[in-house]
């Protein structure tokens, strides 16, 4: 075994490097190294068998891959068992370890087994030599990075040009649709000068996080972007263990799938359109070309909500340093078929550790005596078990089909974005909101069709110009009704408390017209309905129910819904008494108890 090793100081802390140096595809393509063909088998036990080849100094390399180990922020390795090549084995790796003057010493290590005489002058007098070289360089450039002297975190990463004719003629649309100069100017720049790697994934608020800039103004550029040919939309089934998604792009709602799989963890499972089903966007290729291919499957930097990852192999006992955390983590498996949450590192007795075994069907935790507080991890089972430590908070970062489809300005704009007519989308939680008219049926006979007509379409304009304001959409009306969808819960009462308060503060409308609201919380199904997104289900109708109760400038919701502090807050804010009742609704069997809150 040859070991290589190579050592380099960066005047930042862990935490700060950790994201950078944890992105290994990332990497891979900055040290020059070529694309790397998969092919993923599925075991039996659960979980997949990994196989991989590339051609490197005009030779074949065949392994089959271990899947990483890492521990957040302080290391992380990969073990590959080649079946061709000048090499038998290879285990590669980094270690971050604190300095104590806050910066980091990080140590790059390769411990390779030869095949023969050829192999080992090519680890000792080619690699080794090439890594440092490639480690210092990048060293450098990460240090530059940090203290924001350059706009790219890693050297080197290719970058295609632009089609100046395709980026000149979208540009120029965008500008002509009234976006914000500014905006248009850093979506210009970020076409031109952002490495390949950046381009086919593009999740919106991430790039306002990094300008500094409104997430939602954001969102609105690289819709009219789209519009204008310099983007394309990209729907993705992300896997509830990775948070990946590794099948072909997808351009449109309609050719989305109920039901996805994941090639590596080997599961099946269903779309949720409030949480794994995600928008991102990539550059049309009419404006620049990308080289889509992929030079590492499955490293840290891929699975940025795990914060764990360990490889067992049958019947083996190991140390596992898990990262101290003050919230719940979640342990998972693919080879176990439970998940259990880790208590947070204060609930633990001091001088007790843990021990964890990963029997087939469930984890078996138990507190041990150890005054290091260590973690034991247990394989009783004749197959390998690869254990995961997650957080189980998804990124806010991740833009959800729900939450861009509830918003009025993707509607108005994709307005065909629809699902299959075929297919019925799960979503786990949406904010419903029901808005009606008392007197409309008498202001129609009292001053005539059309001044009432006239009054009545100034509160549909009020409506829809709030709701979307606050990141809502309305899904449809109903006569004088109307059905609203929203992600957040605050958003949905700031655009009831306004609604309210503007058709109040219009004396003709106001003084002829009140308002009625009802909302409601919960899962329901999104739907093809006459080419337009609609939902259905026990949350939407409970939250139609719910504006019956109303007398006009007021809302209704649900007990257990008036429980959460949002509508604690919101009903503080009224200053008056919310009213109790038991009404039972027509559709429902049982009665239901209802919170009416006095809004102006």
């Amino acid at each position: 075994m040859i070991r290589l090793e190579s050592q380099h100081d960066v005047s930042f802390p862990p935490d700060a490097v950790w994201p950078i140096l944890s992105k290994t595809d990332w990497l891979n393509r900055s040290v020059g190294l070529p694309p790397v063909s998969y092919d993923v088998k599925p075991r039996p036990e659960g979980g997949s068998a990994i196989k991989a080849r590339t051609r490197i100094l005009g030779q074949e390399l065949r392994w089959r891959e271990i899947p990483f180990e890492w521990s957040r922020p302080d290391y992380y390795r990969v073990r590959r068992i080649f079946e061709a090549g000048p090499f038998a084995e290879a285990l590669l790796g980094m270690d971050l370890n604190a300095n104590p003057d806050g910066g980091t010493r990080v140590v790059v290590y390769s411990e390779i087994t030869p095949r023969h005489a050829l192999g080992g002058w090519i680890a000792r007098c080619l690699l080794g030599p090439k890594s440092t070289r490639d480690m210092r360089r990048i060293m450098a450039h990460l240090q530059e990075y940090l203290r924001g002297r350059i706009p790219v975190c890693l050297p080197r990463l290719p970058v295609h040009p632009v089609h100046e004719i395709g980026l000149h003629s979208g540009l120029k649309l965008l500008r002509a649709a009234g976006q914000p100069p500014a905006l248009v100017n850093r979506l210009e720049q970020f076409l031109r000068d952002t490495p390949d790697v950046e381009l086919t994934h593009i999740r919106p608020f991430a790039v306002a996080r990094q300008w500094g800039a409104d997430r939602w103004e954001v969102f609105r550029l690289f819709l009219h972007a789209t519009r204008a040919g310099l983007l394309d939309l990209r729907w993705e089934i992300l896997c509830p263990n990775c948070r990946a998604s590794r099948d072909p792009l997808t351009t449109s709602l309609s050719r989305l799938k109920r039901e996805a799989h994941c090639e590596v963890c080997h599961i099946k499972y269903d779309a949720d359109f409030d949480k794994s089903v995600e928008l991102k966007f990539a550059v049309n290729p009419a404006v620049r070309s990308l080289d889509d291919q992929t030079y590492c499957l499955a490293g840290p930097g891929g699975k940025p909500h795990v914060a764990s990852q360990l490889w067992l192999e049958p019947r083996e006992e190991r140390a596992w340093r898990i990262p101290h955390s003050l919230q719940p983590l979640r342990l998972c498996s693919s080879q176990v078929k439970e998940t259990a949450l880790l208590p947070p590192e204060t609930a633990r007795a001091k001088g007790g550790g843990l021990s964890i075994r990963c029997d087939p069907a469930q984890f078996v935790i138990t507190s041990v005596a150890d005054e290091k507080n260590s973690v034991r991890a247990v394989n009783p089972n004749p197959f390998p078990v690869l254990l995961s430590v997650e957080e189980t908070e998804w990124s806010d970062e991740i833009l959800t089909a729900a939450r861009a489809a509830n918003w009025q300005e993707f509607r108005d704009l994709f307005a065909t974005e629809v699902i299959s007519p075929t297919e019925q989308v799960a979503v786990g939680s949406l904010v419903v909101l029901f808005t009606d008219l008392r007197g409309s049926t008498a202001l129609y006979r009292g001053i005539g069709d059309a001044p009432a007509y006239a009054l009545v379409r100034d509160h549909f304009v009020i409506l829809r110009e709030v709701i979307g304001a606050q990141h809502g959409t309305v899904v449809k009306t109903m006569g004088d009704a109307v059905m609203a969808a929203f992600s957040r819960v605050d958003e949905a009462l700031a655009a009831v408390r306004e609604i309210h308060r503007q058709i109040a503060a219009q004396p003709p409308l106001g003084a002829a017209l009140a308002l009625k609201s009802g909302l409601h919380l919960g899962p329901c199904l999104a739907v093809n309905a006459n080419g337009r997104l609609d939902y259905f289900g026990s949350t939407v109708n409970l939250a139609a129910r719910l504006v019956e109760c109303c007398h006009g400038g007021d809302l209704a919701v649900s007990e257990e819904f008036f429980a959460r502090p949002e509508l604690q807050e919101f009903s503080r804010a009224t200053g008056s008494e919310p009213e109790s009742l038991e009404i039972r609704f027509r559709g429902f069997e049982s009665p239901h108890r209802v919170k009416r809150i006095r809004v102006l």
